[in-house]
């Protein structure tokens, strides 16, 4: 009950679409996103060389598949991830993201946004396939896009979130090698600095794009999933996506901070996700793009 209560509190979108999979589903995702909670938090919220020791020591006890020293970090890694081979190289390549973001963290272009993202959120649909114990193989590829996909909403909607701990995951160009501390400057004067702006948002608007691609290509793996637990899938998916539609009514207004879904909004969401699942037949098993994956190396192990 307490996870399932800390999940409700901290992953609003999640628990709202994690109450359609049948309870026992349900506790494993909510295992699932305390874990990953943890070391998110050990990464954002710690001094960046306390967060890089502690990351590299969680790290080295994976390898080691020592779980039980995890404890000190007051880490509980979910039961059904232990000694499954798939989920430890997933948590290795996630530790790795977050890793990465105790430096300075200046994304330089596309490829390298999507490395990222793969490792901060595809590895997590990689541990979602195994939460909600989905065998077939194919699928994982699928899960992994979806992660990337609320990855880079998480980045549209994040820019001055990010800026103001030093990190800028807006891809550069010849015409846009903007800093963190130039975005946070920006957010305190558009004015002064329209040009700026009018950069950053086209580049909002790039990535929504690019998690556009990724959000089809997702929800073509549905199709692995049992009903009940597609239609959750479904619904977070869609949830989620909702994001960009608000950015967008907003104006891509990023300098005014982060956005939310409403409640009515999810209902709707909800409502129509659950009839499209109901009326849409999945009846070919669907084929990857792998140009989706062609710059990501670690999930060729």
């Amino acid at each position: 009950m307490i996870q399932l209560s800390l999940f409700k509190k901290n992953g609003k979108s999640f628990f709202w679409a994690g109450k359609i999979l049948p309870d026992y589903y349900l506790n494993r995702a909510a295992d699932l996103y305390l874990f990953c909670r943890k070391l998110d938090d050990i990464a954002d919220q710690e001094i960046k060389p306390i967060a890089l020791k502690k990351l590299t020591s969680i790290k080295n006890l994976i390898t080691k598949e020592d779980y039980k020293s995890l404890n000190r970090f007051k880490i509980n890694m979910p039961e059904y991830l232990k000694n499954n081979c798939m989920a430890k190289i997933a948590i290795i390549d996630l530790l790795d993201g977050l890793i990465f973001d105790q430096g300075t963290v200046n994304i330089n272009d596309n490829n390298q946004l999507i490395q990222y993202c793969y490792r901060v959120a595809g590895t997590v649909g990689v541990l979602m396939c195994i939460a909600l114990e989905c065998k077939e193989k194919n699928a994982r590829k699928f899960a992994i896009d979806l992660g990337i996909a609320m990855q880079l909403t998480n980045i549209a909607r994040d820019v001055l979130e990010d800026a103001k701990i030093g990190r800028r995951y807006l891809p550069v160009s010849k015409t846009s090698n903007l800093s963190a501390k130039e975005i946070r400057d920006v957010a305190e004067n558009k004015k002064l600095n329209f040009k700026k702006n009018k950069i950053i948002i086209q580049k909002i608007k790039e990535i929504i794009l690019l998690s556009d691609q990724y959000y089809s290509s997702g929800k073509k793996g549905l199709y692995f999933l049992p009903f009940k637990i597609r239609i959750a899938i479904a619904v977070a998916s869609n949830v989620y996506r909702e994001i960009a539609v608000v950015l967008e009514r907003k104006s891509f207004s990023w300098y005014d901070g982060r956005v939310y879904t409403s409640v009515l909004k999810k209902i709707k969401v909800t409502i129509f996700t659950i009839c499209e699942e109901l009326i849409y037949k999945r009846s070919e098993m669907p084929i990857h793009n792998k140009n989706l994956h062609c710059h990501l190396k670690e999930i060729k192990k």
